[in-house]
This record gives C-alpha cells, structure tokens and sequence, in this order.
C-alpha cells in the first residue's frame, strides 16, 4: 500500500494540464478551463475540460471526470498503484511502501517479484561469457544495442538449474518461481529450469513492470520449439497484452498510427531498423481487449504479417475484430518469401516506410484475393466479406465502402445490400434475444438497485452542497440498505465526518476515493450543483426511496416463502400478517417527510 501522504506528494507534484497536454490537443477558451476532444467517447465538437485551478478533468459528453491518478487509470487501464507509481516516476518522488493483508495483492507482488529477478538474471547472463553466442545472434539479427537494453533483452543459459542456482543464493523462493512459470518441477518432484540456451524477451504491461517471457532458441538446427512462452498466470493473461507497447506507446501515440506485426523478433527488427511505432501480438489471434488497447493510443491500424497462406488468414481473422472495436485497418503486404524480420534485415527502414505508406484498405485487400480464386470459389468469399462489413459501427462508413466493394467486384450494389441487411437482421435479433434474457434473468432485482443507486447520488449531491442537512439525513437514513452500493463507501466516510463542520472537501474526496467511476460521480457532483432544486424535499424523497425498496425486498421474500408454505399445506396467517404490516408501512412512508 501506498501512504496517503505520499499519494498527496505525487498529487501535488503532477500538473493536470501538462500530463493530459502529452495525450491530448487542448485550448485555452475561458479562465482556468482548457478543453479538447474527448479521448474516451467518439465525438467532433470538444466537451472535455481541463481545470488547472481544480487540477481536475470532466468530461460534458460522457460524463467522465477526476484528477491525474483517475485520467491515468482511465487512459493507460492501469489500478490506482501502478497510477501513482508512474506519476511518482515521473517527478521523481521516491515511494514509501506499507504491507497489506490482500492475499490477491501479495499474490500478484510475488509473481512480479520473480519475473523482475529473472529478467535481471537474463540480462546479465547475456553479457556474460556464457552469453557470447546470443549477443552475437542478435547482432547478426541487426538488433541495435540501445534496443536490446530499452527492451531488457537476456539470455538463458544452457543449463538445467542456472535460474534455481541463483535464486537460492539470493534467497528467493523457488515454489513463486514454479508459479510464475519460470521453474517446472516433474512428476518425482524434480525441479528444472523452463528456458535454456534461449535469447529471452521480457514482457512488459503497462505499467512497467516484467509479466513473463518469451525464449527463443539459439540454434535452429536443434530438434527444439523455436519459441517457448511463459503460461498464464494471475499477472499474465496473454490475450489482454501486445509486446512493445509499453516501450513504443508514445510513438504510435504521435505518429497516430499502429503498425502490427506477430512476434518478438519482427518487432524488434523494425524498432532497430527505426520504425518505432509497432506492437506485437503474443502468438495468438488479435483479441477484442488488445483491440481496445491500442484504440486508447490511435484509431490507425496497419497489420504486416508473413505473406504465406497461414500468415494472410491470420491477418483477415484479426481484422475484423479491429473494424468491429471502431478502428481503421490498413494491410501491408510483405512480398513472397518475406518475413517483417527478414524484410527489415535485407531492405531497411526506407522500404518498410514504403511498404507501410502504400499499405492498402482492409476491404481493398479483402477484394484482391477474391479476385484472383476461382469463379466457383467467389460466392463464399464474398459472404465472408459482407460478414466482415457487418462489422462496422459507422453506417456511413459502411456505406462508402459497400459501395466500393460493388464496384471492385463488378458486382450489383443491391445484391450486397440485400445478403448484407439478412446478416444484419439476424445480428439485431441475436442481440434483442440476449438482451430480453438479460433483462428477464433478475428485473426486479434490477429495479430496486436502479432506484436505491439514484437515490444514494442524489443524497450525495445533496450532503456536498448543503452539509447543514446532514444531522437530520443521517438520523432517518438506514444506512445498512445501501451497503451493496458502489457509493456506499463514500456515504459511510461522509457519515464519519458528521461531526464536522463542513463536508471534505473535493481534493480529498478524489485522494480518498481513487475509482474512476466514484471519482467521476465526485467531479460532476461538483461541477453540476442542483440549482432551484429543494434540497430538503429532495432529500426527504431519497430517503422514502431507500426504506421502500428495502420494504418492497423483504416483501419479495415473504411472497417466496408464502408460495412455499401454501404449496406444502401449511399455515400461512403469520406471514400474510407481516405482509400486511409491510404494506401499511409503505402507505405510511408515502406522505412521511424525514428532513424538515
């Protein structure tokens, strides 16, 4: 855990403006308030507000808001700790750390503990003598040293126990080693080292710090896997990372455009050939979150993979997971017998430039190879097409390239439209289905949730703008109904401070309550005051709110347990008796008023 007090330090030592400036274009239009385009929802005009006086952002579109630990979670999709040691890096402030009980926590810190103690091991294997043959294969690969050491790059001896020998001298725990995936231990409870005589390439999430390793061998001719990867673990899920995007983020951020290759060494041939802003999927197909990922970097995709068959299908598969995420595809075809690796290695920086300048449409690309099957094979490719146009979430977009695809394909538009409306239809009524299933699975549940979460923000509101109320709020409120809200922990700190004279204030409130979601509800609280609204009628309506759907629950349950009872025989008086108590109770709260 990190104390408060330096929490507060790492606050004070961050500008607002200049960390969200290194993300966004923003302009000075009134005061203290500097605005730009929203980066966590589609939009043309600017409703995203920087405050330099507050140090705080909110968003008038999507509602989004809080303060540089909170824009930072929400951008990078980091945890409030990597947040704060980040922002920590970054002014320089070095970090006090207290223990904490989570077993979750000391788990992940565990897991991290032995990946960064293999990495140093790696790296210093590689410059040691043992290593010589794998510093001379990444030369020979064009690795440029700076790259290798931005990158961590190391070596895994060709011994059965070199990590296990150095982990015991340092007096670190072999068992976390197994866990991490860095130790196996066979069936007569052997143990032995996972990656030998293997060039090794850390894997680093967003937050800097090494998740697990991908090892490839020295020597082809060896009967070996060319690669072997760390397996998944608590702090390792390789469907939710793309390698080099810790390091190349602000280059594919400023160039706004990503270009995708598929392993370690394609991605660390075109860094060192100079093209920095590339990312690497982990040896399986593009997922949706790695979709997501990239999207909060830039909207530009260009995917260069292997020109073989397996290389091209891999290419469309993960295609149009990036079309449906809302991003814009581009493919560069590598000529025949290419690799991004062996391309980089035998052309250069100019020539991928090239390769990626003349990169084509997805769609363009989709239509080439249509062209060039068989007349008989053409009707399934173009279905497997229109399903990936299905992909689209801008109508329009899809649209000008419905049409363009028409014309391509000497086709009549019409008949595209036709397929292309069934796919649709077929899509909306899935979803509708789901969605009635959804809404049916637990309704009143829902309901009562929906109200009691409404009521809770409006009280919120209420206690921040006239804290003279809170005696008499507090005195009527069950606070015990609201324990299953996602604010209820900000009610119980604001109960805490009842005695005070004044409510916390907005900084505090931000400090104590780091979730991007509580600290959006803080910001507009603040920045949203309920003018001409009666404060105390609505607080009176709140509370009335609250005890009739704890009311309406417990009569739920009394109903369950009167079907029961009936269906068994047995006698039901009393509880139709505490069922009629319920309902006068209700009656009498319709016209109760809690704060006068």
């Amino acid at each position: 855990m990190i104390p408060d007090h330096k929490v507060e330090e790492v606050r004070q030592a961050t500008d607002i403006l200049d960390l969200i400036s290194g993300y966004l274009s923003l302009t000075r239009k009134s005061g203290a308030n500097y605005f730009g385009l929203c980066p966590f929802h589609p939009e043309k005009t600017p409703s995203f507000s920087v405050n330099v006086e507050k140090q705080i952002f909110h968003c008038f579109g999507c509602g989004v808001g809080g303060n540089v630990f909170t824009f930072l979670m929400r951008h990078e999709g980091i945890s409030f700790p990597e947040a704060v040691k980040l922002l920590a890096q970054r002014a320089g402030i070095e970090l006090e750390l207290e223990e904490t009980d989570g077993e979750a926590r000391k788990e992940a810190e565990a897991l991290y503990y032995a990946n960064e103690f293999a990495a140093r091991f790696f790296q210093e294997q590689l410059q040691a003598e043992s290593g010589r043959a794998a510093r001379a294969y990444l030369e020979n690969r064009g690795f440029k040293p700076e790259d290798i050491e931005a990158f961590g790059l190391g070596y895994a001896p060709a011994k059965w126990d070199a990590l296990i020998v150095r982990a015991r001298k340092e007096a670190v725990n072999v068992d976390v080693l197994i866990q991490a995936g860095l130790v196996l231990k066979n069936e007569e409870g052997r143990t032995y080292d996972r990656f030998r005589d293997r060039v090794m390439f850390p894997i680093w999430n967003l937050s800097g710090r090494v998740v697990a390793f991908g090892g490839r061998k020295l020597n082809d001719q060896l009967d070996a896997p060319k690669y072997v990867n760390s397996p998944e673990t608590a702090i390792y899920q390789k469907g939710r990372l793309l390698y080099g995007l810790y390091q190349n983020r602000e280059a594919i951020r400023k160039q706004d455009q990503a270009i995708f290759v598929e392993g370690y060494t394609d991605l660390m041939s075109l860094v060192s050939a100079g093209i920095k802003n590339v990312a690497a999927t982990l040896g399986t197909a593009l997922t949706g979150d790695q979709a997501r990922l990239i999207r909060r970097y830039t909207k530009n995709v260009v995917l260069m993979y292997d020109s073989d068959t397996a290389g091209s299908a891999a290419t469309l598969r993960g295609a149009d997971i990036l079309i449906e995420a809302g991003l814009t595809v581009r493919v560069a075809s590598l000529p025949a017998g290419y690799d991004p690796d062996s391309f980089a290695k035998e052309h250069g920086a100019n020539e991928l430039q090239k390769l990626v300048q003349t990169s084509q449409d997805l769609f363009d690309f989709k239509v080439d190879r249509i062209l060039v099957q068989p007349a008989e094979e053409r009707a399934e490719a173009v279905r497997s097409l229109i399903q990936s146009l299905v992909k689209y979430r801008d109508t329009i977009e899809r649209s000008f390239v419905t049409r363009r695809v028409a014309e391509r394909l000497g086709m009549d538009e019409s008949i595209i439209w036709s397929e292309l409306e069934k796919v649709l239809s077929q899509t909306r009524r899935r979803s509708r289905r789901s969605q009635m299933e959804d809404r049916l699975n637990d309704l009143a549940t829902v309901k009562r949730t929906s109200k009691i979460e409404l009521a809770l923000r409006d009280l919120i509101k209420v206690l921040l703008q006239d804290w003279s109320l809170a005696p008499a709020i507090f005195n009527a409120l069950d606070l015990n109904a609201l324990e299953e809200q996602r604010l209820f922990p900000v009610m119980t700190y604001l109960y805490n401070r009842l005695k005070s004279d004044a409510p916390p204030g907005q900084e505090e409130l931000l400090r104590r309550f780091p979730d991007s979601e509580v600290a959006s509800f803080i910001v507009q609280a603040y920045s949203e005051p309920l003018e001409g609204v009666d404060l105390r009628r609505l607080a009176s309506d709140c509370i009335r709110s609250v005890h009739l759907a704890a009311i309406q629950a417990r009569l739920d349950a009394l109903r369950e347990e009167l079907r029961q009872v009936e269906q068994s025989g047995g006698d039901s008086a009393e509880i139709l008796e505490r069922c009629k108590a319920l309902e006068a109770e209700k009656t009498r709260l319709a016209t109760a008023v809690f704060v006068e």
